[in-house]
């Protein structure tokens, strides 16, 4: 997995149209501390195989195999930060960023990059290109996360629980960890990106 590859965008966000408030600030100061954080990781610095297949038969239900995975203890430790950046009430949480620079962003340019990388954080589970309904509702990577995280990796919710069990009978157990991987990699690769068009802007130093 080469992320080097991802990052396509030059520092674009240089100047800011309006001044965040201290707390934006101190959002934006932990999105790129946490992303120096990220970058660390050992999956993403020395990078791991990652493919599965689909198949498709008429009359019959698709079949999925898992052909390369990371390893587990690698995923956990990159799950343990990446979810700095997923989890609501974290302040270096992607989403909360993003609206965060398209708020006070001068450059036009730049806030349309930021609607894009949005639209592939919302779209990581499968970039747009295939759709899954589980529990009535599209299968999203957001969905995927909440029950790996709140059922397996750090919490032990019941409901969770269920409900990835649920998915997992419904997919198969190794498809449905590759799901989470495949959609990790992805948001990890947006999360480089908007750090690399923040490098440019000047964050103060007395931000908390």
């Amino acid at each position: 997995m080469d992320y080097e590859s991802a990052i396509i965008v030059n520092e674009i966000i240089t100047t800011l149209a309006t001044e965040p408030s201290d707390e934006e600030w101190r959002c934006i100061r932990e999105f790129k501390r946490r992303t120096r954080e990220l970058a660390e990781n050992s999956l993403l610095k020395n990078g791991y195989d990652l493919s599965a297949n689909v198949s498709l038969k008429a009359g019959e239900p698709p079949s999925f195999t898992v052909k390369a995975m990371p390893f587990e203890e690698p995923l956990r430790a990159l799950l343990l930060t990446f979810r700095l950046f997923w989890a609501n009430d974290e302040p270096s949480n992607f989403l909360r960023v993003s609206n965060i620079l398209s708020r006070h962003i001068a450059q036009d340019d730049a806030r349309m990059v930021i609607g894009g990388l949005k639209t592939r954080w919302n779209q990581a589970l499968f970039s747009g290109v295939m759709f899954m309904s589980f529990n009535g509702k599209d299968l999203t990577a957001n969905t995927v996360f909440d029950l790996w995280i709140n059922a397996h990796y750090f919490h032990s919710e019941l409901e969770k629980r269920e409900q990835l069990e649920r998915l997992e009978k419904m997919l198969s157990p190794e498809f449905v960890k590759f799901l989470l991987a495949n959609a990790v990699t992805e948001c990890c690769k947006v999360i480089l990106v908007l750090d690399r068009a923040l490098q440019k802007l000047s964050v103060p130093e007395s931000a908390k």
